[in-house]
């Protein structure tokens, strides 16, 4: 998917990317247009080119093997800016996270945190305050060293500018102490202080589990002090447009040298990094986005990574070779088009793509029959040729209570691996409904071939059970403003972890936040004990998450033990009815070297360890 992601509400609900259905965003809502495919495609394929020429239909004007350069050339999608707190997308993420560097990172896209800019920190003992000791001598690219007051400013820009599209993240998720002015952010409140020169110390409202997680976003990296006048207090030194397309200064491992837009972008390794030089010289991102154009590019060996759009997909090319303990698989894909036998991984990703309902258009009926009939295996098998998991949780498998997903997901009420349309029937004879007397239900998708072949089965799976269903496509950004306008019935949607914990997940399915009538609601289900007799154990068990968000063994149990609750009460009620778990894959040529990236995706990698070599 190419579309940027239209921004809801100033707090919350984001468009993602989503490994088999690629799209495009960092975290949070995403349409599922898996026609870019796994391994990127219209999400940031990383890809790497030799000394060839790009033409519009993604062919070149002369071949080549991949060669030792030092530059690993990328394909990207089309990119919206290259300020941290602005990005709402993977094709600008991808970038940034070469470019900037926060506190803490998740290590190649997986689950686990490290320093980065933080030597290390101490919480404090009820984890409300936390004091961050900074590694001294790390420098920005314009050569000034890094302090606690860059910081200081960097987290008063994502909390209080207005180009901030990731203010919930430090007000909201991360809750770090402010005022307000009536329910906008008062600016130059937030509760964050520079110590010294190399500490930063941070004050939540709430103890929050997964704060190191939350900072390790782009969003929160640093940025020096004052570069740009859209916080109080600060003039700028340049231009806010010139900063966030022409001269982003970060202190990552790569600096800023191009970016021409729906063309290419470019970073030079930043030969003072701190934490050690880049092995690529530099990184050049060809934006492409068309996936079949893409396709085409990588087919003509002008790219490490090759992306490969589900309608070119042929699951029997995959050879695995061996699984991790993260359930990562590594083998090879192969023959290409062009003969070539690529290395093959693939990662289960933090996400969960679904149908959802606005429960007060849709009777709780018509609700389970569409639950009935969907056979989310067949789904996964048939048209999404294998790139995901099966899905009967929002809650993913990586991050499932006490990680057992398979046992509870047996327990499901409408078939577990099968399709029950003598069920579904049965439900909808005793609602009253009949061959005379048949529910119309709109079904609202983005525009994806491979989405709308699943609706086509659905919709004559449920004709059999006196629903008749008809299939609406739509823009995503469109997709979005109706679902909170409360105009849709059936629809199409994922969400991705912005941190990996189910309470992230959790608070799509607590009513008072699926209310579209609110400003804040980031699910558009309206369930309400007017729509289902679980909301109010849905709702119970959500503030039962909310009361126990320390990261502590006591907190996380009763935490685990709300998520199932919530889960069951899904179940019940069928607000949202889980179709698969997304699975990132990554194609490459044996000229790239590169660390397999993990559940959080491959857009939270950085490229410092990435080689080009001779193939040898």
């Amino acid at each position: 998917m190419t579309d940027a992601e239209e921004s809801v509400s100033r707090r919350r609900f984001l468009q993602a990317t989503g490994g088999t259905a690629a799209a495009v965003g960092l975290a949070g809502c995403t349409g599922g247009n898996d026609d870019a495919g796994g391994g990127g495609g219209g999400d940031g394929t990383e890809t790497a080119a030799t000394n060839t020429t790009a033409t519009t239909d993604g062919t070149t004007e002369s071949g080549g093997e991949g060669t030792p350069e030092g530059t690993l050339n990328l394909v990207n999608a089309t990119m919206d800016t290259l300020d941290p707190v602005a990005a709402a997308d993977t094709a600008s993420g991808e970038v940034i996270q070469q470019l900037y560097d926060g506190l803490t990172n998740y290590v190649n896209g997986t689950t686990a945190v490290e320093p980065l800019l933080a030597k290390g920190f101490e919480a404090s003992d009820d984890y409300t305050t936390y004091t961050f000791d900074l590694q001294k001598g790390a420098t920005f690219h314009d050569g000034s060293e890094v302090t606690a007051e860059d910081f200081v400013y960097a987290f008063e820009r994502l909390a209080g500018s207005e180009n901030s599209r990731r203010s919930y993240f430090i007000l909201d998720s991360l809750s770090v102490e402010h005022d307000t002015e009536g329910e906008e952010y008062k600016p130059g409140s937030l509760a964050v202080e520079a110590v010294d020169d190399y500490t930063l110390k941070l004050s939540l409202s709430k103890p929050f589990h997964a704060t190191t997680e939350m900072l390790s976003y782009s969003s929160f990296a640093a940025v020096p002090q004052g570069i740009v006048g859209d916080v109080e207090g600060h003039d700028g030194q340049v231009r806010y447009e010139q900063f966030a397309t022409a001269s982003p200064t970060g202190a990552g491992p790569f600096e800023f040298e191009t970016w021409e837009q729906g063309t290419e972008a470019e970073v030079s390794r930043y030969d003072d990094y701190y934490d050690g030089d880049a092995n690529v010289e530099r990184i050049h991102w060809q934006i492409i986005s068309d996936p079949n154009a893409a396709y085409n590019y990588g087919q003509n060996r002008n790219s490490d990574v090759v992306s490969i759009p589900t309608s070119k997909y042929d699951p029997s090319k995959v050879q695995v070779e061996e699984t991790d303990d993260k359930g990562r698989k590594f083998g090879t894909y192969g023959p290409l088009r062009n003969g070539e036998t690529a290395q093959y991984m693939a990662a289960p990703q933090i996400g969960t793509y679904y149908a959802g309902f606005n429960m007060q258009a849709v009777p709780k009926p018509v609700r389970q029959a569409f639950a009935y009939v969907l056979n989310q295996e067949l789904m996964v098998d048939q048209v999404f040729k294998g790139r995901g998991q099966p899905a009967y949780h929002l809650t993913p498998p990586p991050i499932f209570p006490n990680q057992n997903y398979e046992q509870h997901a047996e327990e499901y009420p409408y078939g577990y691996g099968e399709s029950n349309i003598e069920k579904a029937k049965q439900v909808m004879e005793e609602a009253g409904y009949g061959p005379n007397d048949q529910f119309e239900l709109n079904w609202t998708q983005y525009d994806s071939n491979t989405w709308e072949s699943m609706a086509k089965i659905l919709r004559d799976q449920l004709s059999a059970a006196h629903v008749s269903m008809s299939i609406e496509k739509a823009p995503f950004s469109t997709l979005l403003k109706r679902g909170r306008n409360g105009n849709l019935e059936a629809y199409s949607l994922g969400w991705i972890a912005d941190w990996p914990a189910p309470d992230n997940f959790m608070q799509l399915l607590n009513p008072p936040q699926t209310d579209t009538s609110s400003s804040d609601a980031i699910m558009y289900t309206n369930w309400s004990s007017e729509t289902g007799s679980a909301a109010e154990a849905a709702e119970s068990a959500y503030n039962e998450i909310v009361d126990n968000l320390a990261p502590t063994d006591a907190a996380n149990r009763a935490r685990n033990e709300a998520t199932l609750a919530m889960e069951e009460a899904n179940w019940e009620d069928v607000s949202v009815a889980p179709v698969y778990h997304s699975v990132d894959e990554r194609f490459y040529y044996d000229w790239l070297e590169i660390e397999p990236f993990g559940g959080m995706g491959p857009s939270r990698q950085k490229y410092t360890d990435a080689r080009i070599t001779n193939g040898e």
